[in-house]
C-alpha cells in the first residue's frame, strides 16, 4: 500500500496548519485509543513544540500499560498519520526517546521499548505553568537530598576523566555568564558530578529530577561559576565532607535567590 505524503495528511480546522502545530497553540492532552495509538485532545493551553507533544503522545502510549519492555512500537508512519505531524517531528521525538532511555530506534526493523521504570515515564519538564513554582520548590527539595551526597561520593570515587568534563562545564558556564545565556552545562555540571559517583541508579534519578529545570529561564551569574568551581575544587582534593558542603551550599543559594526558603505551597 502507497504511503501517504506528509501533504497528503487532513488539516481540517487548522487554518492550514499540520494538526497537532496548531494543538500547540490551543493546549492538547494526549489519549490512548482502542488501537494502542494515541489521540490528542484539546484540554488545558500549554506552549509546546511539536516535537514535545509527540514524546508525550508516546510516553502516553508506554504509561498505557499495553507495552512491555522488548515490544514494538507503532511504525513512524502510523504516528504520522495517527498524529498529524511531518515525519521530521516524529523522527525528533524517537531520538529524544532513545537518549533518555525509554526506547530503542534499531534501523531497518523500527523502534522497540527499551525500558519502562517510572523515572523515564514522568516528564516534569512538560508539566503545566501552574504548578511550577511548588515543583521548583519540590525538585530543589530533592536534590538537596540526593546531590550534595552525590558530590561526597564524586569525591572518593571521580576520575581524572570525570573531574575533566566537570572543568570543561565550569568553562562553558563562564563564557555563557559574559553574555548572558544560560547554556546546558549549566545543569550539565550537576549531572557530570552524579556521573561522577559511578552509580548508575544514582545517576538515573537525578537525570530525572534535572530534566526539570531545562524550562527554567534563570540566567546564570558569576556566583553560580563560583559555587561550582568550589565544588569541583573539594572533588579535586578528595574531601568529601567539603564536596557535600559546597553542593549543598549552592543548592541553598538557589532557594534563596528564589525567594523559596520555605514551601511555598
Amino acid at each position: 500500500m502507497k504511503r501517504k505524503s506528509v501533504d497528503q495528511l487532513p488539516t481540517s480546522a487548522t487554518d492550514g496548519r499540520e494538526p497537532i502545530e496548531a494543538a500547540a497553540t490551543a493546549g492538547t492532552e494526549a489519549q490512548m485509543d482502542t488501537s494502542g495509538l494515541v489521540t490528542l485532545q484539546r484540554g488545558v493551553r500549554r506552549s509546546r513544540s511539536v516535537t514535545d507533544q509527540v514524546v508525550e503522545a508516546v510516553f502516553t502510549m508506554l504509561r498505557s500499560g499495553r507495552f512491555r519492555a522488548g515490544d514494538r512500537l507503532p511504525g513512524e508512519w502510523a504516528l504520522v498519520e495517527q498524529l498529524g505531524v511531518g515525519r521530521s517531528a516524529v523522527r525528533e521525538a524517537l531520538r529524544e526517546l532513545a537518549a533518555l532511555g525509554a526506547v530503542e530506534v534499531q534501523p531497518g526493523r523500527g523502534t522497540y521499548v527499551r525500558s519502562l521504570r517510572a523515572d523515564l515515564l514522568v516528564r516534569p519538564d512538560l508539566l503545566g505553568p501552574e504548578l511550577d513554582r511548588a515543583l521548583i520548590w519540590e525538585f530543589l527539595e530533592v536534590r538537596q537530598i540526593v546531590e550534595p551526597e552525590a558530590a561526597a561520593l564524586a569525591a572518593l570515587r571521580g576520575t581524572d576523566l570525570d573531574l575533566g568534563r566537570l572543568a570543561y562545564d565550569i568553562d562553558c558556564l563562564a563564557q555563557a555568564v559574559n553574555v548572558g545565556y544560560r547554556p546546558p552545562e549549566d545543569l550539565g555540571f550537576h549531572l557530570d558530578t552524579v556521573r561522577a559517583t559511578h552509580n548508575t541508579a544514582l545517576t538515573r534519578l537525578a537525570g530525572a529530577i534535572v530534566s526539570f529545570y531545562q524550562r527554567d529561564e534563570a540566567l546564570p551569574s558569576d556566583r553560580d561559576v563560583r559555587e561550582h568551581l568550589a565544588i569541583l575544587d573539594a572533588i579535586r582534593k578528595r574531601d568529601p565532607e567539603s564536596a557535600r558542603e559546597a553542593m549543598r551550599a549552592h543548592l541553598n543559594s538557589e532557594l534563596a535567590l528564589r525567594g523559596m526558603e520555605e514551601n511555598p505551597a
